[in-house]
């Protein structure tokens, strides 16, 4: 996705939302979008603080939630309570996770796409994003059962 039309969408949502569109919110989304694999909040802050974007964690604090719900970041919640997040402007939202070890492991799925687009068309619905977590116990961790 380009990030004229990443930008579009963030405004739609915002509109769509009844929230403001800001400045701020607009680097955010591009710090998003440079984030590779994982992340915890405290990175996400500590990226943005670093390119001058934000100054108070509580801006991020504030804004997170409605890039999840916007569809631009995946939150994946880990075994104990753990969270974190993952970039959704790169590809798949497929997961396994071990609950012994506690390993995310991503997987490329065709057929879960295609079961997205499926339901979609059927309900007339608009996604923004989806996250497919299956868990489990990984091959080391069925060992030591």
């Amino acid at each position: 996705m380009k990030h004229e039309q990443r930008l579009a969408d963030l405004r739609r949502y915002f509109k769509a939302s009844n929230k403001r569109y800001s400045v701020e919110r607009e680097h955010l989304l591009e710090i998003i979008a440079d984030m590779d694999g994982q992340f915890s909040i405290v990175d996400l802050f500590r990226k943005a603080r670093s390119k001058g974007f934000i100054h108070a964690a509580s801006t991020l604090y504030r804004n997170i939630f409605a890039f999840i719900d916007a569809g631009f970041i995946n939150e994946i919640k880990l075994c104990g309570g753990k969270t974190v997040f993952e970039s959704n402007l790169k590809g798949d939202n497929n997961f396994l996770l071990c609950v012994g070890c506690g390993k995310l492991v991503k997987v490329k799925s065709v057929s879960l796409g295609n079961i997205q687009k499926k339901l979609c068309t059927e309900h007339n619905f608009e996604p923004l994003n989806y996250i497919y977590q299956i868990k489990g116990y990984c091959s080391e961790c069925q060992e030591r059962l």
